[in-house]
Parts: structure tokens; C-alpha cells; sequence
């Protein structure tokens, strides 16, 4: 310990003050592996590692493929005898019988290391390297002042971005320079920076185009002509992305407002090969376009469009890739000044390949701002947590580009920022597998299956990372050649409309591009059917609208009541591929007679003072009686009913160095729900929930479980979804359901003053029984009107 604080000689101390941080070094401390055979994801660092009385502070965490972690440790100079001191009383001799001082901060310590300014870089960097980039400071707002650190960086010789990004906990500095100067500086300041990323260098959000046309301009002139404009206040999608071609006639009916985030761009589609933003926008207002070309029905639009261009054309000095997150806040922050009080969602189909998707990064944690209303300027006149604007985003998984077959079917990991808690990701599905002949080439993957284009979240950490993609929407297919390269082919392809508005108003469209553009047509339906409700509450009506098609179904069903002989684990593997399936319109706006369901809007207080008034303990939790209709269960007897919970809330982010293996330390408060079993009582139901709050972890089953996934399965993210599926007679006695909070940054950073906050959620539940003629709907409506959960109605 003492050789890895190693205070330098005062000839040697480069070291310069800064406001608000001690004097100091930073050591690297690491876990002992889990032993083999061992189900522990991983020897997690120690929550009580830091010591903040004596600003002993965790910098940073991370996780490494032994299943070890490791944490960069600030030590004070006037705190390393202090530390010394704890480390040696916990080695020394202890008699029989006695507990060792300290166990459970450095029981599962392996070493302790000095670090160097390298250690702050994350990824590979070549030191070596003359060339300027930009690069991201994470700056700890608990141990230095980043007024004060800009000076410095400016003093050094490095150039600093005038933008930067705001966290509870952290504000993230934006530096241009070569890799071993920004290094140089980070050694005058140990403890000011907890870690520096390279800041995202391109954004490839677009897959080349070809030369395939589609579409005559006697087909747009026919679906014009049966096309009805939205109502004046009807809901709105708004296309985050490269402008959109405005005189377009399929555009123009509901077209609502076209802008850029710098009027020097112009409003146009910059996009070239038909553009971009045109087809998102007509996918958002119509779906796909195939369907109506073949259709001689009216088409009455529910809900209008928007365009906001995102990115510069040519000719313009490229976003600053340190933008990102600030560019998108900005951009959805002047559609708001531009047409206020509109009901709307955004849609984001760009991505980046830079940053891992396995932890929050500047623009992920920017869109999880932008959806919980915590933006700068969401606060204005001091505005209570949730009356703050809350917005619903989704945004692509990114796309794979094609390749050679063996590459392109192994699912590949997120691209940033679709790892956003509070943003509904969108991944890939096909229906599209026909190609006419005569042809060489062979649709990639069949019907119903995963479009080769998406990505997913199975190599991300399970305890760590929410799932993600939540849902799919069609974003084509890709064909293969007899050599086996996969690309994509117009006629396994969506239809949409081109900026061309001359030679080709009509053109193919694909890729998870084309997915997010279908979703913002069914989020536009969903809002303009039922208006009113919380952006929380359509995400949660998004997904529990889903369902998997068969071939999908068939990984995840068994014989009988029961789900496939996997373990849970296996399970989420297969989510964190496909989500919870396609979802559905009609099912997200109504119940049917054997598919019914409820949905509840709360506001909820998670955290409160304890009798000291000092210390923050949990608060509230909301229990609801659920109207099961018994009498139909008992009938039913053993029959198969599946009920699915979807629990949808927002959080307010706090990017620091720990979020990336502390979920709680990232999210501002989180909740969870449980099932009342059938042997309990309400008394022993609440006080088998409460024992499980501190530590955001079930107690041992005591019956079997039904659950597709189980409470295990939620440590990440802001919206938990799971599916029951067993006999009808044993749901009738898991008659109630709480939803209770589990730790967060709102609680355990009371200087923060946030701890006394509210929150609100979205609850869905639905219950079906598919193949059986019974009236659950009739029943639960009834039993529904002396419940706090009200029910869909047609």
C-alpha cells in the first residue's frame, strides 16, 4: 500500500492545486476472482471501499472477462496514513472467535496498485500518436471544480470545447489535443478526473443505396389523392435526422414543421441516393408504403410528422463529435420553442460505432435527460420532478452493413447511444423473405426471424445493462449470393418516400433505420388513440402490445404450462436478441373478450428522512388488489392463461465513473414489482417485499416459479417486463402486486437535496387466454370500477 501511494518528493511534485480537490494520488484496487465453477457474475468492488470523511473516493469501476473488478481509488495526502492504518488493522492478528475489522471492505481486495495517467484512458490509445482528437473529461462534481479545471486545461495548451455536458455528479469537459498531452495534464491533476474517453469520431448511420428504383409517380399521385390530413391537434413524430424533401405530396398532407438545428443548413434532405430523413418521415406518418400502393382505401392520418435536421450537409464544418448529446438536447429543445404544447415523440435512427455500448456514454445519458425532463432548462421556476417535461424517445440498435453469411447472422452488440435506460430501443424484424425469380441470390433469414440488419444486447452484461432492443418493427431483409455475401436487395425492403420529388419519389428502404421509422408510426397511432396518458405509459403499451412470431415463440415454449427447458439466464439471452417481440396496434388499444388489459398511472415517493432527519430510508409502496375474475379462473381450472407485467418509469441519470458496474449509482431512484403468492397473506406479502429493498434482490422462491424471466433479471434500466404463464387456476390466488423502490443516487447523495423527490410510473398488466370462449374482459370491467387500476375499454 504504502509503495502505491508513494507521495513524491517536493522536487518532484508536479501536481497543481485545484478549487474544491485535495492533494493526492489515485490507486488501482482489484478483486480477487470468483472461484471456479462459481455462478457469481463477478467479484464485485465493494460499495464501503470509500472512506468520504476522509474524501477516500471511488473514481471509477470496471469489469474485466475474469469476472474480476477493479476501482480507481482517490487517497488524499493527509488521508494515506489514515488508509494505511485501516489496511494493516485488517491484516493483523485477530484471536480466535473474532470478527476482523474491516471485513467487508477488503475481504475481496487482491491487490493494490499505482496507477498512471494512462490508467484513465479507456480503449486502446497510442501514446505515440502526434495527431489531435477530441477527447471527453469526466469530471467528479464531488471533488473538483470544473470552472476551475477549465482554466488549467486552457493554461496547459489545449484547446477546450465551449459546450459541455451536466450530471448530478459529474460534468464532462470536452479537450482537443494529441493522446500524451491530454495524458500530461490529467498527472498534474490526480483525483480531478475519474476517466477520459476518446469523444465519438464519425457517426455511420447509413448503409449505401445502389442504384434500385421503385415506384411510379402515378402511385403517388393516387395514394395522395386518398389521403385525409390529421387533425389540427393531433399528436406528432418528430424525425431527428438529415432534413426532409417538405413539397413531397404523401409528405406535405401531414407535414407539421420542417427546421435545423442551424438555419444555415437548410430544412432540405442533404441526404444523397434519395435521402434519409424523407423516408423516416413518411414511414413515421404511413408505415410501409407497399401495403397502400396496392390498396384504393382512404387513408385518414392520425397523427402528424415532424422534421428536425440533426446533421450538417456538405460544405459545413461536420457536428464536433463532443455534440452529440448536447446537439440532440438542442435540437428537441427548438422544436419545443417552435410548436409548444404539441403531444409528441422523437425519433433517432443515427448511431456510432466508437463508444461500447456496455456502459452509459455522454449521448445515451443525454437522451435519458432529454425523456425524464431533466434537460437544462426542463427545471425552469423550480418545477417538481414530475411535473417536469417527460418526452418518449426511440432510437435504432444500429445496423450491421452486410457481409459475408458466417459474419452477418451472429447477432453484434448495440451501437451507441441505443444502451439509453429511458429511450425505447428498436430492433429488427423481417417478414420480407421473397425474391422473385429469376434470381441468384436466397433471402438471408426466413419470415418471422430477426433481420440480419439488427443488433442486440447479449454480450453486454446481463447485471449491468438493461434489455435492449425492447421491441422490432420490420426493417427488412438482406439476400445472399452463392458465395455467400449478404446485402441488401430492394425486394426485401420497405417502400418509402425519396427526396427526389422529381425522378424518384419512391424508393427501397431498410435496416434498423427503417424499423425506427415504422415504430414512430405506431407510437403516433398509439398516442392519437388514446390521448392523455404519460409517455411512460405508451412505452409500456408498446411493449406489452408485443408478441413474439412463431419461430421465436418456439425457443422460449415448452410443452404443457411450461416455458422451455432453459434456465432464466438462457432466456434473457434470447430477449437481449429479440426483445418481446412485434408489437401490436389493436391489442396496445383494446381488450378483447379473452385478452384484457389494465393499466395504472401513480406518482410515488420513493425516498424520505428517517427519525433522525438526517438519514435517507425507503418511503413508499403501492399495493393494488387485482381484479381477477375467480369464478372464471376456477372454470378454466387448468387451462393455460399468460398474464404479462410491464412496470415503466423514467430516471434521472448521474454519469460517473461508477455507473458503468453500479446501476444505482446511475439511475435517481428504481423500482421493481412482485406478485403476491398464492399462500400469503397481505401482511407477510408487504414484509417479504420490504426485506428485499436494501438489497434490490428477491428472497429464496417458495413455490414455483411461472415467471418467463423472475425478479433476477432487473438490475438495469427503467423498464421491467415479464411474463406468467401456468394454470388459471393458480393465477387467481396472486391477487395483488406492489411496486416498491429500490435504490438510487436520489438516496444515497442527500447533499444532492433530492432525496425527499417524487417520482411516477406506468403500470400494464394484461392476462390472456387465448383459444378459450370466455368474457374475461366483462368480468374484470366490472370488478375494475371499485380498483385504483383501470381498464382498457374498445
Amino acid at each position: 500500500m504504502a509503495s502505491a501511494l508513494g507521495k513524491p518528493l517536493p522536487e518532484d511534485d508536479i501536481r497543481v492545486p485545484v478549487d474544491g480537490l485535495k492533494l493526492g494520488q489515485v490507486v488501482e484496487v482489484t478483486t480477487i476472482a470468483p472461484l471456479a465453477g462459481s455462478r457469481s457474475q463477478a467479484t464485485k468492488v465493494p460499495t464501503t471501499l470509500e472512506f468520504p470523511s476522509q474524501d477516500v473516493l471511488v473514481l471509477r469501476t470496471e469489469r474485466h472477462d475474469d469476472r474480476t473488478e477493479s476501482a480507481l481509488l482517490f487517497v488524499p495526502d493527509d488521508a494515506q496514513s489514515f488508509l494505511q492504518n485501516r489496511i494493516a488493522e485488517y491484516g493483523s492478528d485477530i484471536q480466535e472467535g473474532e470478527r476482523r475489522p474491516d471485513l467487508n471492505r477488503f475481504e475481496v481486495i487482491e491487490a493494490i496498485r499505482p496507477t498512471r495517467p494512462a490508467t484513465l484512458f479507456l480503449g486502446r490509445v497510442d501514446f505515440n500518436s502526434k495527431a489531435a482528437s477530441w477527447w471527453e473529461l469526466w469530471i467528479p462534481r464531488a471533488s473538483a471544480n470544473a470552472d476551475s479545471l477549465s482554466g488549467l486545461i486552457l493554461a496547459s495548451g489545449l484547446d477546450l470545447h465551449g459546450d459541455r455536458l451536466v450530471f448530478p455528479e459529474m460534468t464532462v469537459l470536452f479537450v482537443h489535443g494529441p493522446p500524451i498531452a491530454v495524458a500530461r495534464f490529467a498527472a498534474l491533476v490526480p483525483g480531478a478526473i475519474s476517466e477520459i474517453r476518446r469523444a465519438t469520431g464519425t457517426i455511420e448511420p447509413f448503409l449505401d443505396r445502389g442504384e434500385g428504383r421503385v415506384g411510379q409517380h402515378d402511385w403517388v399521385s393516387d395514394l395522395a389523392s386518398r389521403t385525409q390530413s390529421p387533425p389540427a391537434d393531433a399528436p406528432a413524430v418528430c424525425i431527428l435526422d438529415t432534413g426532409v424533401a417538405a413539397e413531397h405530396p404523401l409528405l406535405a398532407p401531414g407535414l407539421r414543421g420542417a427546421w435545423a438545428y442551424d438555419a444555415a443548413w437548410g430544412t432540405d434532405d442533404h441526404h444523397p441516393d434519395g435521402g434519409h430523413g424523407t423516408a423516416l418521415v413518411g414511414l413515421a406518418l404511413y408505415g410501409d408504403l407497399a401495403p397502400h400502393m396496392s390498396s384504393t382505401e382512404q387513408v385518414q392520418l392520425a397523427h402528424a410528422a415532424e422534421s428536425m435536421k440533426l446533421l450538417p450537409p456538405s460544405g459545413f464544418p461536420p457536428t464536433q463529435p463532443p455534440s452529440y448529446g448536447i446537439l440532440t438536447q438542442g435540437a428537441i429543445g427548438l422544436v419545443e420553442i417552435e410548436r409548444p404544447d404539441v403531444v409528441r415523440s422523437y425519433c433517432l435512427a443515427n448511431s456510432a460505432t466508437d463508444f461500447p455500448s456496455s456502459r452509459p456514454s455522454t449521448w445515451s445519458g443525454a437522451l435519458d435527460q432529454a425523456a425524464a425532463g431533466s434537460m437544462p432548462g426542463d427545471g425552469a421556476g423550480d418545477l417538481p420532478a414530475p411535473q417536469r417535461p417527460k418526452r418518449l424517445v426511440l432510437v435504432a440498435t444500429g445496423n450491421v452493413s452486410g457481409g459475408m453469411l458466417a459474419d452477418v447472422t451472429v447477432l453484434q452488440a448495440l451501437e451507441d447511444p441505443s444502451q439509453s435506460w429511458n429511450a425505447l430501443t428498436i430492433g429488427g424484424i423481417t417478414q420480407k423473405d421473397h425474391v422473385p425469380p429469376p434470381t441468384v441470390f436466397s433471402p438471408v433469414v426466413p419470415a418471422n426471424s430477426r433481420s440480419p440488419f439488427s443488433r442486440g444486447s447479449t454480450s453486454l452484461p446481463p447485471d449491468l445493462t438493461p434489455i435492449k432492443p425492447e421491441v422490432l418493427f420490420e426493417a427488412g431483409n438482406m439476400v445472399s449470393d452463392k458465395s455467400g455475401w449478404c446485402a441488401w436487395n430492394p425486394a426485401v425492403s420497405l417502400l418509402a418516400t425519396g427526396s427526389d420529388t422529381v425522378s424518384e419519389p419512391l424508393v427501397p428502404f431498410w435496416a434498423t433505420s427503417a424499423a425506427v421509422g415504422v415504430a414512430g408510426h405506431f407510437v403516433g397511432q398509439l398516442q392519437a388513440a388514446l390521448p392523455g396518458r404519460w409517455p411512460e405509459t405508451y412505452r409500456a403499451l408498446t411493449v406489452d402490445s408485443a408478441r413474439w412470431p412463431e419461430p421465436i415463440r418456439k425457443k422460449l415454449m415448452g410443452k404443457g404450462i411450461s416455458w422451455a427447458s432453459k434456465t432464466k439466464a438462457q432466456m434473457q439471452t434470447i430477449l437481449r436478441e429479440v426483445g418481446y417481440g412485434m408489437p401490436d396496434i389493436q391489442r396496445a388499444v383494446s381488450s378483447a373478450r379473452n385478452d384484457v388489459t389494465l393499466i395504472a398511472e401513480a406518482y410515488i415517493q420513493p425516498f424520505a428522512f428517517g427519525a433522525d432527519g438526517r438519514t435517507p430510508v425507503f418511503n413508499e409502496m403501492h399495493i393494488y388488489d387485482l381484479p381477477w375474475p375467480r369464478g372464471v379462473l376456477e372454470q378454466l381450472e387448468n387451462e393455460i392463461v399468460t398474464m404479462k407485467v410491464t412496470l415503466s418509469y423514467f430516471i434521472e441519470p448521474n454519469l460517473t465513473g461508477k455507473a458503468a458496474t453500479r446501476p444505482e449509482t446511475y439511475r435517481s431512484f428504481g423500482l421493481r414489482f412482485d406478485m403476491k403468492k398464492r399462500t400469503e397473506t397481505t401482511t407477510q406479502f408487504r414484509e417479504r417485499v420490504s426485506a428485499t429493498q436494501s438489497t434490490d434482490a428477491p428472497a429464496p422462491a417458495e413455490e414455483k416459479s411461472c415467471w418467463l424471466l423472475g425478479p433476477k433479471s432487473f438490475q438495469a434500466g427503467s423498464l421491467h417486463c415479464d411474463l406468467w404463464r401456468g394454470r388459471a387456476v393458480d393465477l387467481s390466488g396472486h391477487d395483488a402486486i406492489a411496486i416498491y423502490p429500490v435504490g438510487g443516487w436520489w438516496k444515497s447523495q442527500p447533499g444532492q437535496r433530492r432525496v425527499t423527490d417524487q417520482g411516477r410510473y406506468a403500470l400494464v398488466i394484461s392476462i390472456s387466454a387465448p383459444g378459450h370462449s370466455v368474457d374475461l374482459y366483462t368480468e374484470i370491467n366490472n370488478l375494475v370500477e371499485v380498483q385504483e387500476i383501470e381498464a382498457l375499454v374498445r
